[in-house]
């Protein structure tokens, strides 16, 4: 039974204000001149959280039809800075009003989802609820946040997807470590059952959003424009590009073999040949996006038959509009880093960038803290 809203306890460390601050970024107009966002375009990527392949980007009506409207536990594994761990994605279950139970994976409108949430938390004076992670929301602020976003959802398809989320469950396992995490999307969910769409609701995000708040685990990246994307596999890109590829010299290449990102997506296809078209378009939006310059798709044949493609080694090279954006990112990110280890209001955060916070670290990668900033 989920507490009551007057009773719980509601704070807001200084944590919580940095990931508002390092929202903030310039942008490069047309005109090459520098103009201020404060935040109206960025959000903010979870470290580890926001690159486990935990979502289901395919139809899953069929699956459902095998099993009687239930799903089974899906097992993937995936690396994050070179680490590698097992997950474990286990389906929610939701009761129709005629009694049935149906099974679901998180998918598309659950990514996007999250996404909404997260922003709508930074844009609303985030807050901690009994020291984690929590938001008060309508259902009809989630859509008009999405329709402002050029997204369309109703009032059931919101809940249904809230619920898709709370419910489903995810263990995560550090393959190096053996240490194993398990948790939901959504921790605590609360709301009244009816259609009201102005119904007073609050939710608790998971305990590793919580964790990676805590520590500073987070990135940038522009909001605006990976909610935007029609393509999976752009909104995917963008995010982990802007979090992991710190270096900002337009001349600078992000590669990667697509198997590894097919891998790491959790991202399913009937050939190569198909997933690969995927890819392309993905690309070719992200370039009307402004965000990627131009790309290459080297094919790796095979050895035993070289007819046969059996990956390809991608090469991007980002707009100097993407690249600006993520300079900004990493100079505001050191000065307040750089604040804190003076700082006598907390010691523990700072100790986050002396490199000494992973030794309480349940389940992110050691890499981590160790990454230059």
């Amino acid at each position: 039974m989920p507490k009551k809203y007057e009773l719980i306890k509601k704070t807001k460390p200084l944590q919580l204000s940095l990931f508002e601050i390092l929202t903030e970024t310039d942008v490069l107009t047309e005109d090459g001149n520098k103009q201020l966002q404060k935040g109206k375009n960025y959000s903010q990527t979870i470290e580890l959280y926001d690159f486990m392949p935990r979502f289901v980007f395919g139809h899953q009506a069929d699956l459902r039809k095998n099993f009687n409207g239930l799903l089974p536990a899906l097992v993937r594994e995936f690396e994050c800075r070179g680490v590698s761990f097992k997950l474990t994605l286990t389906p929610a279950t939701l009761v129709q009003p005629n009694g049935e139970s149906v099974a679901h994976y998180p998918g598309a409108d659950e990514d996007i989802l999250e996404m909404v949430l997260r922003k709508m938390y930074l844009e609303n004076n985030p807050k901690l609820y009994d020291g984690q992670p929590g938001m008060t929301f309508t259902v009809n602020s989630i859509r008009k946040e999405l329709k402002k976003q050029g997204k369309t959802r109703s009032h059931t398809q919101v809940v249904e997807s809230l619920l898709i989320l709370k419910g489903s469950q995810i263990s995560c396992q550090n393959l190096k470590t053996k240490t194993t995490l398990i948790f939901n999307p959504i921790d605590v969910l609360s709301f009244k059952n009816d259609e009201d769409p102005e119904m007073p609701c609050y939710l608790i995000f998971s305990s590793i959003v919580a964790e990676a708040l805590d520590n500073l685990y987070f990135r940038r990246f522009n909001y605006k424009k990976v909610v935007a994307y029609k393509s999976n596999i752009a909104r995917l890109l963008h995010r982990r590009i802007s979090h992991h590829f710190t270096q900002s010299h337009p001349k600078l290449t992000y590669s990667v073999n697509f198997s590894t990102l097919l891998r790491d997506f959790g991202l399913e296809y009937p050939s190569l040949a198909k997933a690969f078209i995927k890819l392309k378009e993905a690309l070719k939006e992200m370039k009307e996006a402004n965000v990627v310059q131009e790309f290459t798709c080297e094919p790796i044949y095979n050895g035993h038959d070289p007819r046969k493609i059996d990956d390809y080694f991608i090469k991007i090279n980002p707009t100097n509009a993407f690249s600006f954006e993520v300079k900004n990112s990493n100079d505001v990110r050191a000065n307040i880093l750089g604040i804190l280890e003076n700082s006598e209001v907390e010691k523990r955060v700072s100790d986050f960038n002396s490199k000494k916070s992973y030794k309480s670290s349940a389940i992110f990668p050691k890499s981590i803290i160790s990454e230059d900033e």
